[in-house]
């Protein structure tokens, strides 16, 4: 009995030091809510984020949830990204929801479907200073229906 009590001591140490370990490698992560799942294409969600560190290389990550009632397999969002100095630079981005089979991809269960999708690998910012993400979709349907989140994550090398 008492070498499971160290087992698991052990165990949770562990667990507690890979948890922080990870957390120090996101420099930004946050998502905003589509009100009623229903995204129009005038409605841009913005990220702000303020880079002090121009040597450290970074993966960018774009987070999309939806509902099982997405008509969809894909969605295409269009992503500005506006440097300190006002220049913007645009990019479009398939995210694959659902596999060609019509299966969910993602993690959830229910009617919510979560996924993140690695969209910049080996990026350095160029200069220190706010960054601005903003994004919307790309999609021809108005509105578009059962996306309810999309969020971004910065995420140390």
């Amino acid at each position: 009995m008492k070498k499971n009590c160290n087992s698991c001591g052990l165990a949770i140490i562990i667990i507690m030091l890979l948890s922080v370990s990870c957390s120090r490698q996101t420099v930004f992560q946050d998502h905003e809510a589509i009100p009623s799942s229903d995204w129009f294409i005038d409605n841009k969600i913005n990220f702000s984020v303020e880079i002090n560190d121009t040597a450290q290389i970074h993966e960018l990550y774009l987070m999309v949830r939806n509902t099982t009632d997405y008509p969809y397999r894909n969605l295409f969002i269009f992503l500005d990204i506006e440097f300190p100095d006002q220049r913007t630079l645009r990019d479009t981005i398939e995210c694959m929801l659902a596999k060609t089979d019509g299966q969910w991809t993602g993690k959830g269960f229910g009617k919510i479907r979560s996924n993140e999708f690695l969209f910049r690998d080996d990026v350095w910012f160029p200069m220190q200073g706010l960054y601005t993400f903003r994004m919307q979709h790309g999609m021809r349907e108005e509105p578009l229906r059962g996306i309810s989140d999309v969020g971004i994550r910065i995420q140390r090398k």
